[in-house]
């Protein structure tokens, strides 16, 4: 890694936000990144080396800081109980026909994981889809969709990681509650220092004299919570996830919520995907009958898996933004390539898929 590179890939990251700025387009800035990825990468002119180390661990930061922000995110609170009702149901019906939208694919392409196959299916984008929804007028539907997208976004994260392992699964398991415990004991530990006024103390402090301790604490228990995870042979993604909901049960403040996004989306998320996009071969993908019918079937069953919606007297509209994906076939491709588990044929599918599937939404 030198810095003409690293250079070079935030210069690169700005394909997002170029793509982006046309409000005829309003593409997520994730899917400008990918694709400067793909042309400069593997699939293109061998530019990016994704192989380095170092451009490597400022991945793995970025897919542990992403994670982390998607957790903190999803704002449980506002869930409202009618609303909470519904969506259950709804995704109770999802999640059955996605196991049959898995399997259906897993025997017609011979993926041989129908369980990862199913999980993408039935997951949502919560971070895509809330901000695409924010100038539609509240109504009940609308409450629906959100506690929806945000309730399959955080089954999708937390059960992932397990199908996404070629071996050592009960390994996996036992060091994502390794992960899940300390977690817990962060939020216990932060919710005692909340009730004794040293979080507002030091919040104050921060402030004040600009010491920028919310962020450095953040990222330090992030960090160590990802070492944790890697340690013990779990994913980054859970320790990520996870710490992110804790910290969002106690409450993030909006100075922190506005720094997270600022080291988040202005370093480390352009850096993740610019080198997601830069290890996939898509050319792969189109040489191989299997991967072209497999990227066409994820996307039929992205729209079959959440047809249910029908049935609760939802607008047909909830089954186009609740079928976009990003996250989670992100996350899906990331783990699964590392593991051994996908090829880049596959890889290049489950992508493909899922950036078809943000166009239901434009």
């Amino acid at each position: 890694m030198t810095l003409e590179l690293l250079g070079a890939l935030m210069v690169a990251g700005l394909a997002g936000p170029v793509l982006r700025l046309p409000m005829r387009w309003g593409v997520p800035v994730a899917v400008g990144e990918l694709l400067i990825g793909v042309i400069f990468g593997d699939s293109g002119f061998h530019k990016i080396p994704y192989q380095d180390p170092s451009l490597k661990l400022l991945a793995t930061v970025g897919f542990a800081l992403l994670m982390f922000t998607a957790g903190s995110h999803i704002n449980y609170r506002t869930l409202t109980k009618n609303s909470f009702k519904k969506a259950f149901w709804i995704l109770l019906c999802n999640f059955a026909l996605a196991i049959i939208v898995g399997l259906a694919i897993d025997h017609i392409v011979h993926f041989s994981n129908w369980k990862l196959l199913a999980v993408i299916s039935f997951s949502s984008s919560a971070a895509l889809v809330i901000p695409l929804v924010e100038n539609i007028a509240p109504s009940d539907s609308l409450s629906i969709l959100i506690t929806q997208v945000t309730l399959a976004d955080a089954v999708a994260f937390v059960i992932l990681p397990f199908f996404t392992q070629k071996s050592d699964q009960v390994q996996a398991t036992y060091g994502a509650l390794i992960v899940l415990l300390a977690s817990i004991i962060i939020y216990f530990a932060l919710t005692y220092a909340k009730t004794k006024g040293w979080l507002t103390a030091t919040h104050l402090k921060s402030k004040t004299e600009r010491l920028g301790l919310e962020l450095r604490i953040s990222m330090a228990l992030l960090l160590l919570v990802s070492a944790l995870a890697v340690h013990f042979h779990a994913s980054v993604m859970i320790a990520g996830f996870t710490l992110g909901v804790a910290i969002a049960s106690v409450g993030v403040p909006r100075r922190l919520a506005r720094q997270l996004f600022a080291v988040s989306d202005g370093f480390f998320a352009p850096i993740y995907f610019v080198w997601l996009g830069a290890s996939i071969n898509i050319r792969q993908t189109f040489h191989s009958k299997d991967a072209i019918l497999l990227a066409v079937l994820l996307c039929i069953g992205a729209l079959v898996a959440h047809t249910p919606s029908i049935l609760f007297n939802q607008p047909k509209r909830n089954i186009l933004f609740s079928s976009a994906q990003l996250g989670i076939p992100a996350a899906a491709v990331t783990l699964g390539t590392s593991n051994g588990l996908l090829t880049s044929a596959q890889s290049g599918a489950i992508m493909m898929s899922a950036l078809v599937t943000i166009l239901f939404t434009i």
